[in-house]
């Protein structure tokens, strides 16, 4: 089996619309992770993450806009330059996420979250045009926890500054 039939597989079971909405999830883990200071939490959720977009089989329907954006990704990741570019940026952009946590800078780490969230949609409109919007709805679902989660964590803290028990 060639690599490119590797990337095929894991590009037709990355249609499935639960490998989109289970990476918020462990996004808020590594985030976790980062913010306990955990080395071993950050290095398992990162391969569970990378690694549930071929856990769920091949979609019996698939969306036509969920696989014109996952074409471009997978375009994005077929040429050796754009792929380092790619796989460069989105570390990057994790790097920043997950030190922001490990600092405990709540409200950095949740503005962070957000831009890049409303960014995979930004880009993904800007380079496939309508279908952009195919992300949408996991990206309002992983905006959802990040700021509710973030909400709590910052009432329960001001509440425990006061002495208050919640």
């Amino acid at each position: 089996m060639e690599v490119q039939d590797i990337l095929d597989w894991a590009f037709r079971r990355h249609l499935n619309p639960l490998s989109w909405y289970i990476r918020p999830l462990f996004l808020l883990v590594l985030v976790y992770a980062a913010y306990k200071r955990s080395w071993n939490g950050l290095i398992i959720t990162f391969v569970l993450m990378m690694s549930s977009m071929v856990w769920f089989p091949e979609p019996k329907r698939i969306y036509l806009q969920m696989q014109k954006v996952l074409e471009f990704e997978q375009m994005l990741l077929s040429s050796p330059v754009s792929a380092v570019l790619t796989i460069v940026f989105m570390m990057v952009l994790i790097g920043f996420i997950l030190a922001a946590f490990w600092k405990r800078s709540l409200v950095l780490g949740v503005i962070l979250l957000n831009v890049t969230l409303a960014g995979k949609v930004a880009l993904s409109l800007l380079f496939t045009g309508e279908s952009g919007w195919a992300p949408l709805g996991n990206t309002i679902f992983g905006l959802m926890m990040v700021n509710g989660i973030g909400l709590f964590i910052k009432y329960r803290n001001r509440k425990k500054r006061r002495g208050i028990d919640i």
